[in-house]
């Protein structure tokens, strides 16, 4: 057997051939120019210039202003802005903080235009509808129904009265004046005549108010208005109107009435000042309550007297008594709503009238004295008060007195 030799010391296999280092007196040659100056040649050579054009693009500026204050009355933080363009369709919306005007570079056509205070999200007594198109787009009362089993009027449904809104429509003609994007030199002036479109623009309001003014006959039985001495509600007004028709929604509903104040003062119940220190009136046995409501207004179709049935319209005013004791009194009112300025005889109603305010007086001429709210005789509860009645006298009677 041959015997096995030890292995010697491994060798390192070089793997890298060692760099050698640049002599620094060696020379270094010069790049030759020719080569970049040759691709500068051909990149110029392939370029062509063009003198610098400008365009046309056939546009108007349009140039708005809203005015707030002649008939809304106050200017808002925020507004929406939109139009519908060559037709029904709503295709612009811009809720902006810029209320006083705005400029629009606008292609030519019919424009549409809506604007109303602040945006749709904003309002919390109405809800918008139809809000794609010009003509249909309307706003409708948010309700809210009572289902406490001790109220009086538990089961009953209300519209929110309507927070204020104010609305201005506006249509625009914007000219053609080219067919399309037309080219010109910088050098040469424009042949396309600049076209400059001014509109003002009058927000106005489209709530209104409801005043009511009652007479009521033993008001010093009535437990006070802040104990809650009378309550009541209106039916039969509009739920809502349309943007840019004005109209209101023929839909109605009702407003709850709960805002009451006393006082004859408040409203000319008695212009004959001898009909003002009455005794009925001084002792406090008439007296008048009163209270206003927001409201649309009434439906569409039911604006003048000649268009209007008594039943139209329907209050219930309840009362409480001092006693405790609960009276309530309906009247059909259609034929007594009036809006300010109608004597009855008013033939014509326009969509600028929608907003004047109304008058309600349940009181003569509409109602008799016996026929307005009379509130009984009443103590309040655990009062030791008794009356004392006097009989009237009869015949003579001879009465023997004991000495």
């Amino acid at each position: 057997m041959r015997p096995i030799r030890p292995i010697g010391p491994i060798r390192p296999i070089r793997l890298i051939r060692p760099i050698r280092p640049i002599s620094p007196i060696s020379p270094i040659r010069p790049i030759s120019p020719i080569g970049p100056i040759i691709l500068l040649l051909l990149l110029l050579s392939s370029c062509r210039r063009y003198e610098l054009e400008l365009y046309d693009d056939g546009k108007a500026d349009v140039h708005f202003t809203f005015d707030w204050l002649t008939r809304y009355r106050e200017v808002p933080e925020g507004m929406t802005f939109m139009w519908a363009h060559d037709g029904d369709a709503i295709t612009y919306y811009d809720p902006t903080y810029r209320v006083l005007e705005r400029t629009e570079r606008l292609d030519a056509g019919t424009y549409y235009v809506t604007v109303m205070n602040k945006s749709f999200g904003e309002y919390g007594t109405m809800s918008f509808y139809r809000r794609n198109s010009h003509d249909e787009i309307m706003a409708v009362a948010n309700t809210y129904h009572i289902s406490d089993e001790n109220a009086w009027d538990n089961g009953r449904t209300y519209m929110e009265e309507p927070e204020r809104i104010g609305v201005a429509s506006d249509t625009v003609q914007v000219p053609k004046t080219i067919d399309d994007i037309t080219f010109r030199n910088y050098k040469e002036p424009s042949t396309q005549e600049t076209i400059h479109i001014e509109r003002k623009d009058t927000i106005l309001p489209m709530t209104t108010t409801l005043n009511i003014h009652v007479k009521v006959r033993g008001i010093k039985y009535m437990r006070s208005l802040a104990g809650g001495g009378l309550s009541g509600y209106i039916m039969g007004l509009a739920d809502g109107f349309l943007l840019n028709q004005r109209w209101r929604r023929t839909n109605v509903g009702d407003i709850k009435l709960t805002r009451w104040k006393m006082g004859y003062d408040d409203y000319n119940a008695y212009p004959d000042e001898a009909l003002a220190t009455d005794s009925l009136v001084r002792d406090g046995y008439i007296g008048w309550v009163h209270t206003s409501v927001e409201t649309f207004g009434l439906p569409h179709g039911k604006e003048l007297l000649r268009w209007r049935t008594p039943q139209d319209n329907y209050i219930l005013l309840h009362f409480t008594l001092i006693d405790g004791r609960i009276l309530n009194f309906g009247y059909p009112v259609g034929l007594n709503i009036r809006y300010r300025g109608d004597d009855g005889k008013t033939e014509i109603f326009t969509q600028g009238d929608v907003t004047l305010e109304l008058d309600l007086v349940i009181d003569a001429p509409f109602y008799g004295d016996d026929e307005v709210p009379t509130l009984p005789y009443a103590q309040p509860s655990g009062s030791s008060a008794f009356d004392a009645t006097v009989e009237p006298w009869g015949d003579d009677v001879n009465v023997d007195i004991p000495m």
